[in-house]
């Protein structure tokens, strides 16, 4: 029998040969960190609703949907008609368009801090963007992060990302961009006022679900106790909802969680999963830093906050926010898509207590987040799982060698995790589509349970 790592190269040989394209054009290959695969990526050729196929023709259940984007699944009739009318009219016209307004006005309808909206092009153009704003708005140079919390690839959210926390998550950082950043252990309020204590913070930035898109699950009452030391403080708080803004519940994790920040950042579901969508979403007093004062040049050059952007707010991405907002605003679609996440994770879990192994999927909402592992305990219900485990080895999620196999038997299977441990579910999947990707998946566990990866009660299964 093949091992997992010769069946992929074999089952995958179209994309193979891309990826030995590719990789002399681009570094690695790849043009984001996280499609990094060891041997190669997957190259896809076509999607629809859940599922999407690659340019071999096999079909995935996709549960990276456009890297937590496409909550209302691939191909959404809405979206599609909107695209088409707009992109026959123009992609760019170097002008407002009558659909910025619209998105705008939905935004500020549906989220509970969003009283004026700004239109960048990237969850990473967003969060830098309210830094700005913030320390502008304070005068304060500052800005509060929690350690671990993913915020962008900009220099500020290099700085205590990743471990070792002493030095920047990337190389190139110049050390002067840790000069403004002071970051707090996970979870922590006595370490958070002490950051706080000495009144030169500007904001504090948090994924309000937990680090990497909760990874590690906010406890009760910390986002709470943040904001009343912010408030404390004279600190503004910023929620990056880049995932959970629309997704978690239409106000997204603000609205979810009953805390209401000063700004928040928005990407992917705000623009239903069509690239060149952001927004940074905040109180008017906090967002008129941005406006204009036509008779003032003094204050236009020397006060007022700048932001431009040559596809900020373009019309294709404005007409398809429009639609998804509209079909997002009731909570419906992510009320389908957490009970689906609920079957989900209850049938992989019973997968992994089967199979005698060590791990959980857990999450919160319609998110999905998978460890696995030899050192962690045999324990079913996933909210005694993330209690137990220590939240640094909940952040390590699955270690090496057994992600690259599991990462790779799950392609095999046809089920399809973002870099093999994150995953959300959609308005378009089915209770027939999670039973599916629960059998594909368990087909992947066992794969790796024998051939060694994993200790467990290895099976082997039928060929599909």
């Amino acid at each position: 029998m093949a091992t997992i790592f010769a069946e992929y190269a074999a089952k995958f040989a179209s994309s193979g040969a891309l990826w030995e394209r590719a990789r002399k054009l681009m570094p690695s290959g790849i043009n984001h960190d996280v499609r990094y695969i060891n041997p190669f990526p997957l190259y896809m050729d076509h999607a629809q609703g859940c599922r999407k196929w690659d340019v071999d023709g096999h079909e995935f259940i996709d549960l990276c949907t456009g890297h937590g984007s496409i909550i209302l699944g691939h191909g959404h009739p809405a979206i599609l008609k909107a695209l088409h009318e707009v992109v026959d009219k123009y992609t760019h016209p170097a002008a407002p368009t009558p659909a910025e307004v619209r998105w705008a006005e939905l935004i500020v309808s549906i989220v509970p801090c969003a009283e004026m909206v700004r239109f960048p092009l990237s969850g990473t153009e967003a969060t830098m963007l309210a830094m700005r704003i913030a320390r502008a708005h304070t005068g304060r140079d500052i800005i509060v992060k929690i350690r671990n919390h993913f915020h962008g690839w900009h220099d500020y959210a290099m700085i205590e990302y990743l471990a070792p926390h002493e030095i920047p998550s990337s190389t190139g950082v110049p050390k002067v961009a840790a000069e403004s950043i002071r970051a707090v252990p996970l979870h922590d309020l006595t370490a958070m006022e002490a950051a706080l204590a000495p009144k030169d913070v500007a904001a504090v930035i948090l994924e309000a679900d937990g680090p990497s898109g909760g990874a590690v699950p906010t406890p009760p009452g910390f986002l709470q106790g943040l904001r009343d030391l912010t408030r404390r403080y004279d600190t503004l708080l910023i929620f990056d909802e880049v995932i959970t803004g629309f997704r978690m519940a239409p106000g997204g994790a603000q609205e979810y969680y009953g805390v209401t920040p000063d700004m928040a950042t928005y990407a992917k579901a705000v623009c239903g999963g069509v690239p060149g969508g952001a927004a940074v979403a905040g109180r008017a007093e906090i967002m008129g830093d941005l406006t204009f004062h036509p008779d003032d040049p003094e204050y236009n050059r020397k006060r007022r906050v700048r932001h431009q952007g040559t596809f900020s707010a373009n019309p294709v991405a404005a007409a398809a926010g429009v639609v998804a907002l509209e079909l997002l605003k009731d909570g419906t679609v992510q009320d389908h898509a957490a009970k689906m996440a609920d079957r989900f994770r209850e049938g992989v879990n019973s997968a992994i207590r089967e199979a005698g192994a060590g791990g959980c999927l857990y999450g919160t909402r319609s998110s999905a987040r998978l460890i696995l592992g030899d050192d962690l305990p045999k324990i079913a219900d996933p909210v005694e799982f993330t209690q137990t485990v220590d939240p640094q080895r909940l952040l390590q999620s699955v270690k090496q060698p057994l992600l690259k196999a599991l990462q790779c038997a799950q392609m095999i299977e046809g089920v399809d995790f973002l870099a093999g441990t994150h995953g959300w579910t959609s308005g378009a999947m089915t209770e027939v589509d999670m039973d599916e990707a629960v059998r594909r998946w368990e087909r992947a566990l066992h794969r790796v349970i024998t051939e060694g990866y994993l200790s467990g009660k290895g099976k082997v299964f039928a060929s599909a």
